[in-house]
């Protein structure tokens, strides 16, 4: 039988409508709950009271259901942090990094919140004034953004949220620190490292190896057993927190070269050890460390970033491991007849697209293309 239906005043969901039977009242209305759509039709109620305290308990009924986490951010998050090191997926030191990162910046204003109830509007604005706040450069704010992005990414594929409410973020920030140098400016931070007194044995070793394109963490992480003749292996690497781990990448494994200087300063380096190691009545194995404090234990990491603060101080050139790794990509396709392969080798890239990203280019590499296209006609 088809029924006239009449809008409630009280509520415009309950409609009223005449049968054989007498007045009765029906619900219908759609609703979204947490992006899922649910359309309602319920009829046949005997009274507006009824219908209503009906239609309550049918929303309170489909929000229970609706199988979406009720995790807050910071609940969620600890526990991705945690499966992520627990599968091999992450290293300690992005485990440690990722957590102090969440703890310092995105608890404080987001933990409590449900990860279902976290909106793209809120973040977008949230992200945009810590950046500012906080003058990150857009590097930075791109690797956090993206770290978080990704734990809702896991949220979404694990159906504990209904849509991933922060992907494609518009990040700003300021530029990057700038890793260029001029072939004059590295030769200036070469000199110090070679002849200044006020570098010890070790720092200076320590120094020289960056020069070659070695990471910071490559470089406290290198044991006796991986010094061979003129060469330096890379299989172990000692992270920020005093961990040893494995390098970065399976491409990051290698042997390098070194030069006879950089060579002779390692070797020096080593007979200081020994001297240490021997005043606290040992032997020097193959599994020690060649860079160590007079305690014998492995340096620090701040250690080699206080040796490059020094260096920038006195130099007047801002410098750190990193920005030498550019330098030595620069240098070495600069030099005609080298293999670009060889080159990556190196560097622990397994693709030449990276180590050309690493070459900035100087000033007078653009003056000498200038040069020689001139004298071509």
């Amino acid at each position: 039988m088809k029924y006239t239906y009449k809008k409630e005043r009280r509520d415009p969901q309950i409609q009223s409508y005449m049968t054989d039977k007498g007045k009765r009242w029906r619900i219908r209305f759609t609703i979204t709950i947490r992006g899922k759509r649910h359309q309602v039709e319920r009829q046949g109620i005997t009274s507006f009271d009824m219908a209503r305290s009906m239609k309550q308990s049918i929303i309170s009924d489909l929000e229970s259901e609706t199988g979406y986490t009720t995790l807050t951010v910071e609940e969620y998050f600890e526990q991705y942090c945690e499966e992520k090191l627990n599968n091999g997926s992450w290293r300690y030191s992005t485990y440690a990094r990722s957590k102090s990162m969440f703890k310092k910046r995105f608890y404080p204003d987001w933990g409590d919140t449900l990860m279902i109830d976290v909106r793209r509007g809120d973040y977008q604005r949230w992200i945009t004034k810590l950046i500012k706040d906080k003058n990150y450069a857009h590097n930075t704010a791109s690797t956090f953004s993206h770290i978080v992005s990704s734990v809702f990414a896991d949220a979404l594929v694990n159906d504990d949220i209904p849509k991933n409410p922060i992907q494609k973020i518009k990040i700003s920030g300021t530029k990057p620190r700038d890793t260029s140098m001029t072939r004059s400016e590295f030769e200036k931070v070469f000199n110090y490292i070679k002849l200044s007194p006020s570098l010890s044995t070790q720092e200076r070793a320590m120094a020289m190896l960056a020069t070659l394109g070695l990471r910071h963490e490559e470089i406290d992480g290198i044991k006796l057993k991986y010094v061979k003749d003129n060469m330096i292996g890379v299989f172990e690497v000692l992270n920020l927190h005093g961990e040893v781990t494995e390098p970065k990448t399976h491409s990051s494994k290698r042997w390098v070269p070194m030069t006879p200087l950089v060579e002779e300063y390692v070797n020096q380096a080593i007979k200081e050890t020994k001297k240490v190691y021997a005043k606290k009545g040992r032997i020097m194995s193959p599994d020690d460390f060649i860079f160590v404090s007079h305690w014998g234990n492995h340096v620090r990491y701040t250690q080699l970033t206080q040796v490059f603060q020094r260096i920038s101080q006195d130099t007047g050139i801002h410098v750190w491991p990193h920005k030498l790794r550019h330098a030595f990509s620069t240098i070495a396709f600069g030099i005609e007849g080298i293999n670009p392969r060889d080159i990556a080798n190196i560097l622990g890239h397994s693709k030449l697209d990276m180590s050309m990203f690493y070459n900035n280019g100087t000033d007078e590499g653009k003056q000498n293309v200038i040069t020689k296209i001139g004298n071509m006609f």
